[in-house]
């Protein structure tokens, strides 16, 4: 039992590895097994660093040609060093503050609440953490405060990146409008039939894109029942001029206007082209307002 303890502890002083903190290999990281070291310069460099994760052994020869180098004679050089970086799981408060700074750097007008529910728990060596938009993944689920993933990169001193992810709910303090009461699809949409209200929403998921009833004259695509909220997807712009209804038409033709009634052949939008029948005849006009075109000269058909 006592030859087994002894054994167990030699492989554990065998494995045992020399931490270090940069990209290179210094004579003060050395200096932390060898003390002859300390006599150099603490920045004296002995080559690249091992990849963050990955344990390099340094021979008893290659330890002499180091110090040889920098013209010092070691005694009880050992056998081999073995070197790795040091490295560490990312401390989540830490990421919780990058993650509310990247918000509100996004939403500056907006109050930021963030609820962090995972992050990577791999160790990694130090660096600077950085999220941005374009890392956003997800943005698809049905509630308001749906989390997502949000992906940034750890930038360590050699400006090597790594890549890291967050999976948190992003919350913003804004006003929605919810259904009185149960609303068919193809109803106008008025003020008057939704009420205001502060919701903690997620603003990159498509379910939080809360519209406001009465900025424009738009009709319900869809249902909504009593206690919904209005979004923009749930609403259709209703064009000015309408595929089979009337329209006042004008023409100018040479110092003459002339003003007619005729049917719409098509939706149009103001400032767009669309076809108009008269007594048979199918003419190309432009959308001027509501029910209001006017006639192209020379588009007869």
């Amino acid at each position: 039992m006592r030859l087994m303890l002894l054994s167990f502890c030699l492989i554990l002083e065998a494995s045992a590895c020399t931490a270090i903190e940069g990209e290179r290999i210094v004579a003060r990281d050395l200096a932390k097994t060898i003390p002859a070291f300390l006599a150099m310069e603490p920045e004296s460099d002995f080559g690249p660093a091992p990849v963050p994760g990955v344990k390099r052994i340094l021979s008893r020869s290659q330890l002499a040609r180091f110090a040889a180098a920098r013209e010092v004679v070691p005694q009880d050089l050992p056998e081999s060093l073995c070197l790795e970086r040091i490295l560490a799981v990312l401390d989540p408060a830490v990421l919780l503050v990058k993650i509310e700074d990247a918000a509100r750097e996004l939403f500056p007008a907006d109050r930021v609440r963030v609820e962090m529910l995972d992050y990577i728990r791999y160790p990694l060596p130090d660096g600077i953490l950085n999220f941005r938009r374009s890392g956003v993944l997800g943005g698809a689920g049905r509630a308001f405060d749906s989390p997502l993933i949000w992906r940034g990169t750890l930038t360590t001193k050699a400006k090597r990146s790594l890549p890291v992810w967050v999976k948190a709910k992003v919350l913003l303090h804004r006003p929605c409008w919810s259904a009185k009461a149960d609303l068919s699809a193809g109803t106008l949409v008025a003020e008057e039939q939704f009420e205001r209200s502060m919701l903690w929403l997620n603003p990159f998921l498509a379910a939080a894109d809360c519209a406001a009833p009465g900025e424009k004259t738009t009709r319900l695509r869809r249902s909504v029942r009593a206690g919904q909220p209005l979004l923009r997807s749930d609403l259709a712009t209703i064009p000015p001029v309408r595929r089979g209804e009337s329209v006042q038409a004008s023409l100018e033709v040479a110092s003459a206007s002339l003003s007619f009634d005729a049917v719409a052949e098509m939706d149009g939008a103001e400032g767009q082209s669309v076809f108009i029948k008269r007594d048979g005849r199918r003419l190309r006009a432009r959308v001027t307002g509501p029910g209001l075109v006017q006639v192209t000269p020379g588009s007869s058909k």
